[in-house]
Order: C-alpha cells, then structure tokens, then sequence
C-alpha cells in the first residue's frame, strides 16, 4: 500500500517532528495504539517495506535525526538512508525507544530520508530532525598506546598521525600468495591496483589465517604465511605499510573454521566463555585456553621476527566482532573485551612484541560495548562495502566512529569495495587515514568494483598516498610524508647522514627519524 505525505519545510535551527503515517510508505502496516506519539505508528515486517520523508532543510549542514521506534521482540537492526548515506541503528527496547542517528548532510532544499528493515520486525512512531550540535573534536594522542613501542612503531605510528585529516592512504587486500616471490609489486592484487590507476597502493593487507588452528603443520598452510611476511618485509622495505587480519581459525581444534554461522558446513562453535571460570575469568589450566595462548604465540612470534629485522606492522585483530558470523563475536561484549585484552597482553607484556600499531575494529559503529578500552588500541576501524561503483566518503560512519571514541583515535577504513572519491572524502570531512579493498584474486574482484578512471582520479591526486610517494623507505633514513608545504623544488632535503633525499613539494616535505628537516 502506498500513501503520499506533503514536503515538511523547517528553519535550519529547530527542531521538526514527522509522523511516521504522514510519510510515503510501502508495505508497511498501520498500528493505532495510543502508546505512540500521534497514536499511531509503521509496523516493518516485509523485507521490502519502506517509510519515506522529504525534508526540506532552508540551508545545507550536518543535521541529526532522532527515530521514535517501537522494537517489539527487542534487538532489531534499521536502515536510516538520507540522500543516499546509509546509517544502521538497533531497536535495543522491547516498546517505545528512541534512537539519535547521523550526522548527515543535508542540502537546502529537498533531502530525501528513507527507513527500510535491515532486521524486521519493528515500528517507527515518528522522525525529528535538529542541528547536528557535537561538540566532539579530535583529541588523539601523539605516541601509540605500547610505551615501550619499537623506534619502527614510533615512526609509522607518527606517519599516521601527522597525515591524518589531510591525506588517505592507499591500499588493497591480497589473498592468493601464488602470484609473487617476495616482491610486492608483481603480486596479483597490488598489480590489479596498479593496472587500474598506473600507481601502487602504500598499504597493504596481508592474514594469519593459516598460521594457526588444526592445520597450522601442513605445507602449504605454512607456506602461505611465510609468503606474506616476505611480501610484508619487502613493502616495508619499499616504504609501504604492512597491515595484518587475523582470520582466527577454531582454537579447540574442533573444526578447522573461523566461521561461526551457516557460512560453513561444520562451523566453529566454540565460545570465548568456555575457556573461562564461572566468575568470568580465565581457566588458565584448560586445555582451550592454552590453545588460545599458543596462538597468540605463534602470531607474537612472527611480529617478533619482524621486529628484529626494525619492521612495524598494522595489526588488527577479531575483527567484525559483533556481527556474529566468527567465532569472537558470539559470545557478548564483554568476554570479546577479555580476549582483545589478553591478545595484547600476552604480545605485549609476555611476548615483547612493540613493533604493533594495534586496530579496533568494531562491526557496527554502535559498539560501545564491545571497546576494549583506550589504553589497548592506536586506530579504531570499520568495514563497508558499497556497491560497485559507489564512491561515497562514508561520513555518518566516519562521524560516528569519532563520537564512539570520543575523538581520541585515528579512523581507518580497514575493508570496503569501491574506494570512496577522494573528493568527496574532503567535501564531507570524512577523511580516512587508509582505505583497503579487499582482494581481486581468489574470485574476489573487488579492484574492480572500482572503475579505471575513478581509481586514475584518486591514485593520482596529492592527497592521496601511494607507494611512488614513499620510495625513500622506512630504515634509518626514514621519510615521512607530511602536508603539503611552502618547499621549492630547488630545496635541498638531508637525511641524518648527509645524503640528500628527493623533495617532492606537490606532496610536503620530508620528516627524518619523526622530526622535522628543512632545507639547508
């Protein structure tokens, strides 16, 4: 069934309410019930139900918008779509609730502002929409959170941070490690990137998942992870970033799977709490739990392997937590917290790893409960994939992550599809520190979910980083790409034994050993 509502006009300033039953909807179900605003309210429960407002803004800014919703059997998960940018929000109260969403931009004029199920099973009683008035600001430390942080960690820890909000990072997932010997370049992934843009990422995303679980001794699983630490050596070496997924495999040795879901014939069902006593600590004698620490080791000693050569990596562990399909994310916030923590600690403080920049990276940006506190992670992370050829910046989850952590860490897109355009990514202050599609091997084509001329456009835009930018390395002459500076091209830059290093004054000048050297 279909009705049609009239534009609702408002000053910028205040703040407007719309009744769910005055909008444009679709396969919805009209509920009078005089618990509801207006005594009346949406019921979502097709698939293909939809609650559409027109909002016209009198001037174009960031706007939140706060849902009245009903979530009748609990947790259930909504699509809040504005222009296009979609934002998802769960139903956390069985009855009336409210739920604040956004920012978005909107434009003067008309914004069109869509609800639609991405769980059903719910009610929506009305939308307002107000000023987005956060005073969240970016506060990010200028160390990492290991004090005891490698010289290596340091410096790209820094390279992070002084390019944060004014260039991204480019980088690409690789999966097949059939397709290179140690060199980072001919690698099918990154040459999938460089035949598509004629430039080679700066990161890229390399995985322990065969590193450990019940066929961690099989050649070819061996193999696999001996494959990436090379490729990792040899883009560091190149000045590149190496960043680590750890898709954990079954630490019981029940199955050989990380998938806790239907995704897989025989999945992983073991939870975090059966390595634990009652009162919710660690049942350090169980045969689980010194499972689960001989994996942590056996990652700790790769990173350490690493370390003694001064090489630093990105690391980012468990991800996509709550959304349930792995095994570290079935059983609560809380005891995913405990594991996070014991990952670190264990490497850290037991092992002697420092040469980590440590990701979170949450499944949904309302994953408050899943933070593993400040003191254990450098940048927090999310995962999006767009449809193919869908350049956005990806703002409101951008901005959301900012206000889940308080402003106080660097924001990384750690896995998307299509690359959001760099233009937009400044337009709507959404600048991520790095992008990384995943792989174009394996059947994954994910390059190319990105056309020719968006990824020419980026990869050759100042702000952008690629791989050409670092050609100076990271040893001990290590340069560090800054914001574009007032340098000539005639400036001499010197490294700290006198060698004279390349100025690239499109691009900035160059930081030595994480200071600053002007010309002489």
């Amino acid at each position: 069934m279909l009705f049609v509502c009239s534009f609702i006009s408002a000053n910028a300033q205040t703040t407007t309410k719309m009744e769910a039953e005055s909008a444009t909807y679709e396969n919805c179900k009209l509920i009078e019930d005089g618990k509801y605003s207006d005594g009346k309210a949406l019921e979502l429960t097709e698939s293909n139900a939809k609650i559409t407002f027109t909002y016209a803004a009198t001037e174009s800014g960031k706007y939140t918008i706060t849902v009245g919703y009903d979530g009748l059997y609990g947790d259930k998960v909504v699509n809040l779509i504005v222009n296009g940018n979609t934002a998802t929000f769960n139903t956390t109260e069985n009855g009336p609730g409210e739920a604040v969403v956004g920012p978005y931009l909107m434009n003067q004029g008309d914004n069109i502002i869509e609800i639609t199920p991405n769980w059903t099973w719910f009610r929506i009683d009305y939308i307002s929409i107000a000023d987005n008035e956060s005073t969240v600001k970016f506060d990010i430390v200028p160390t990492p959170v290991d004090a005891n942080a490698s010289d290596a960690a340091k410096t790209v820890y820094t390279f992070l941070y002084d390019n944060f909000g004014k260039k991204t990072i480019s980088g690409v997932m690789t999966g097949d490690m059939d397709t290179a010997n140690g060199d980072i370049t001919q690698h099918a992934d990154v040459q999938a990137v460089y035949q598509a843009s004629g430039k080679y990422p700066a990161l890229v995303g390399f995985d322990f998942m065969n590193a450990t679980g019940i066929n961690e001794v099989e050649d070819w699983y061996k193999e696999y992870t001996d494959k990436c630490i090379a490729l990792a050596k040899d883009l560091y070496q190149r000045g590149g970033l190496p960043a680590f997924t750890w898709h954990w495999r079954d630490p019981s040795r029940q199955t050989g799977e990380f998938y806790s879901g239907n995704q897989v014939a025989t999945p992983c069902t073991m939870k975090i709490s059966d390595a634990m006593n009652a009162d919710g600590s660690w049942n350090t004698s169980s045969d689980l739990y010194q499972n689960i620490i001989k994996d942590i080791d056996t990652v700790a000693d790769y990173f350490l392997a690493l370390q003694g050569e001064g090489i630093a990596c990105i690391f980012r562990p468990l991800h996509e937590a709550s959304g349930g399909w792995f095994w570290w994310g079935t059983d609560g916030g809380a005891n995913f917290v405990k594991l996070y923590q014991l990952i670190v600690d264990e490497m850290v403080n037991v092992k002697g790893v420092h040469n980590v920049i440590w990701v979170w990276n949450p499944c949904s940006v309302n994953d408050a409960d899943w933070n593993p506190s400040d003191a254990y992670y450098d940048v927090v992370s999310i995962d999006i994939y767009n449809d193919a050829l869908d350049y956005s910046s990806n703002y409101t989850a951008f901005d959301q992550l900012k206000t889940l952590t308080a402003g106080k860490k660097i924001i990384a897109l750690s896995e998307n599809g299509p690359i959001p355009d760099i233009d937009k990514e400044f337009e709507e202050e959404a600048v991520w520190s790095w992008w990384m599609p995943w792989y174009q091997t394996w059947g994954g084509n994910f390059v190319d979910k990105t056309s020719k001329e968006e990824w020419t456009k980026c990869m050759n835009d100042t702000r952008v980083i690629t791989l050409e930018d670092l050609s100076a390395g990271w040893g001990t002459s290590t340069a560090i790409l800054l914001p574009k500076s007032t340098q000539s091209a005639s400036d001499a830059i010197y490294d700290l034994q006198g060698r004279r290093l390349t100025m690239i004054p499109s691009k900035g000048l160059y930081v030595l050993n994480g200071k600053k050297q002007y010309a002489k």
